[in-house]
């Protein structure tokens, strides 16, 4: 207890205790001899020393303040001298061995301690030797891993189509060019869209639930050993564009159980096709309604032959044979016409190849969590549907809650079969027989989805998409105890002891954000693993709170302990005020470039969606965060986002050494500053800086964000406020 208590203290406290402490001592043990002989004295002596008094005592104060003097000098020349030099020797040595390895210890202590330090920086040039040759081994090692990744690289750049790679949290671990491209907003599309990069999760471009979804059917499918559980998915971003996008998994190394870990999403933007596609539609369709229109108007010709006087009856007929077997023939050509494009039109939903299983355990699990539904489920287990299990799965779920709560139906009946057809029924049956037809009708026809250009799907219309219909199943009278679901079959899919027993050509990963932990998880991440946003900002003054604005705002990404340079933004805002002189003669912006840029209501929307997800970091956060928050209704949004301060960080790891600023870290740390006083220029030397206090603070036995944030409330520091 004693231990834990004086390690908290500071050498300064530790100073004046101990200094105090001597004082007491020295005073206390003079004055009270002298009490104590007093004391012991018989009366007759007491009063001869009573006269006496005024003579004995100022020699033993005297002495007193003498000692007292000469005890703290030797005390302060002791902590001046060794211990201060000590603990600062002690912190500069940690500096060179996990964040600064160029660094030299330099001390104003006593010789010995000089010699101390001579070795020491002896020692640190040893070790930055071996290191450097350990380095260059190391180096050498890796060039033919690098030539590969190259490759690899110049591989993605050159794919006709666009990947994105992900954990199966939906982090992005991976993305070439044209992926990017096709995910970013255009120019029509809502200003909230996100766009994607490293470590940002992929669910704030495309539509979550379809995602999670296909990753539900890939475990079963894995579960029920299928070979290869890919799938199709399109979906519409914004209204404006159409992307094929094709889900596959990536999987564990284990041997005895395929685990998924991750995704691959190949990308094709399929607006263009489809919008030809339907202009050719429309083309077809005038085509086979023209030719329609010309077949009546034949008729009607004949007709009026056959009218006129002049006609006999048996050339009548002989015209009216040939034309009716001419559009006898015309009208099969158009009906058949009609179907197949018709057929091609429904190509485009989000069809997959779903085991009848695997699809009617989706069923029974979402009808379980969400409405505590019993079912009973059967199913002939070598049925393959060719589906949008997702809309279908909504489908059914959304029937089986409105079932429950109109009609407290709490148990379906569940079967899934085949007549060896194109087609194969999914029949749900329930033992009330209270439920009305009519009432089944109309919830054929209710809206389940809506796009983003506002277009509604109805049951009736998901499954009509899909080939098939929905059957009532009626009881006496006008009621109903069940419902049968036509849906498309597929062909099997090849079965897994057909394949080779040798292993394919494995593929490796080093993508660590495989293995990170969901964002409720976010307290006990370690530093290393998280996601960060360095951010600065340059303003009009320093009193947020009196009225002054953000003229610039800088900030760059850290995933996975890695500062991406390539994610950043460097944004001028216009303060709508004036910008003083003082202010400009610091970060040099021309207050005439700002009129031009948009204010700062229009740029933190942005900032705000390229933080999600991530801990801000800034030096002096109290000050920079106040800004943003000033704006926090304005906006409607909040940045409620972990905050890390380079500033509390290094007073913790570093509290012996005299400064803290921007300038005094990068110094010690031999960072390099590039635009001092510019929004992305601080903000990128931020990023350094927490870099390289990252391993300080894990000598320190701080690791996780949880811990930081605890350390960073007992900085000195943390009282300033603006």
């Amino acid at each position: 207890m004693l231990n834990r208590f004086t390690d908290n203290l500071s050498p300064a406290v530790k100073y004046w205790i101990f200094l105090i402490g001597i004082i007491a001592v020295i005073f206390t043990v003079i004055f009270g001899s002298f009490a104590g002989a007093y004391l012991n004295l018989a009366p007759d002596d007491q009063a001869i020393i009573a006269k006496l008094f005024n003579k004995l005592v100022p020699f033993p104060f005297i002495g007193s303040i003498v000692l007292v003097a000469f005890i703290c000098t030797m005390i302060s020349l002791l902590f001046r001298y060794y211990i201060i030099p000590v603990l600062r020797m002690a912190e500069q040595t940690r500096l060179i061995t996990a964040a600064n390895p160029d660094y030299r210890i330099t001390t104003e202590g006593a010789r010995e301690l000089a010699m101390l330090a001579k070795v020491i920086n002896e020692s640190a040039d040893a070790f930055q030797a071996l290191q450097s040759e350990v380095d260059g081994k190391v180096r050498q090692s890796n060039m033919a891993l690098k030539e590969e990744r190259n490759r690899f690289a110049a591989l993605m750049s050159e794919l006709p189509c666009g990947v994105v790679v992900c954990n199966k949290d939906g982090k992005i671990l991976l993305y070439n060019h044209l992926g990017r491209e096709m995910l970013q907003p255009t120019e029509g599309d809502q200003e909230e869209s996100g766009t994607i990069g490293l470590g940002r999760s992929i669910f704030g471009v495309l539509e979550r639930d379809p995602l999670v979804h296909a990753l539900e059917v890939m475990n079963h499918a894995f579960a029920k050993d299928q070979v290869k559980p890919a799938l199709g998915l399109t979906t519409k971003l914004c209204g404006t564009r159409f992307i094929r996008v094709n889900m596959a998994p990536v999987t564990s190394n284990d041997e005895e159980a395929r685990v998924i870990s991750g995704f691959v999403l190949s990308l094709e933007d399929i607006t263009g096709e489809i919008d030809a596609d339907s202009e050719r539609d429309k083309l077809l369709q005038g085509m086979v309604d023209a030719v329609q229109d010309a077949l009546g108007k034949m008729h009607q010709r004949v007709d009026f032959i056959c009218e006129m006087q002049t006609t006999r009856q048996d050339a009548c007929n002989q015209h009216l044979r040939s034309a009716a077997q001419i559009t006898s023939e015309l009208e099969e050509h158009l009906a058949l016409a009609r179907n197949l494009y018709s057929e091609h039109r429904l190509a485009y939903g989000n069809r997959e190849n779903v085991l009848a299983d695997t699809f009617m355990e989706l069923i029974t699990n979402s009808l379980d969590k969400r409405f505590a539904i019993q079912t009973e489920a059967s199913t002939n287990k070598s049925i393959w549907l060719k589906i949008d299990s997702y809309a279908v799965v909504q489908l059914v779920t959304n029937l089986a809650g409105f079932l429950k709560v109109e009609y407290g139906i709490a148990a379906i009946l569940l079967q899934i079969g085949s007549d060896d057809g194109p087609l194969a029924t999914l029949a749900l049956n329930w033992a009330d027989h209270s439920v009305t037809s009519q009432t089944l009708r109309d919830w054929q026809q209710t809206p389940l989805f809506k796009d983003s250009d506002g277009t509604t799907d109805s049951p009736q219309t998901i499954i009509t998409k899909h080939g098939g219909d929905i059957t009532i199943t009626e009881t006496e009278g006008a009621f109903c105890d069940g419902i049968r679901i036509t849906l498309p079959t597929a062909l099997d899919e090849e079965p897994a002891d057909l394949h080779s027993s040798v292993a394919p050509r494995p593929v490796s990963y080093e993508f660590d954000l495989f293995h990170q932990l969901g964002q409720e998880a976010l307290g006990k991440e370690p530093l290393r693993k998280l996601t960060y946003v360095a951010f600065d900002t340059e303003t009009t003054g320093l009193n947020p709170s009196e009225g002054d604005e953000i003229i610039q705002l800088g900030a760059v990404r850290i995933v996975n302990n890695r500062l991406l340079h390539n994610e950043c933004i460097d944004q001028l805002v216009n303060p709508q005020r004036s910008v003083p002189k003082s202010s400009v003669e610091i970060h040099g912006i021309d207050p005439e470039l700002l009129t031009s840029q948009p204010v700062i209501t229009q740029v933190l929307p942005s900032f705000h969606a390229f933080v999600a997800d991530s801990v801000l970091v800034a030096h002096n956060a109290a000050f920079d965060m106040r800004f943003l928050q000033l704006k926090e209704d304005a906006i409607g949004l909040h940045f409620d986002n972990p905050v890390l301060d380079t500033l509390l960080l290094s007073s913790i790891v570093h509290p012996n050494q005299e400064g803290h600023s921007l300038d005094d870290i990068a110094e010690r740390f031999n960072i390099t500053i590039v635009g001092r006083h510019t929004a992305l220029g601080d903000a990128l030397v931020t990023a350094e800086i927490l870099l390289r206090l990252i391993p300080l603070l894990e000598a320190q036995g701080i690791h996780t964000l949880e811990e930081a944030l605890s350390a960073s409330f007992k900085s000195p520091f943390v009282k300033i406020k603006y």
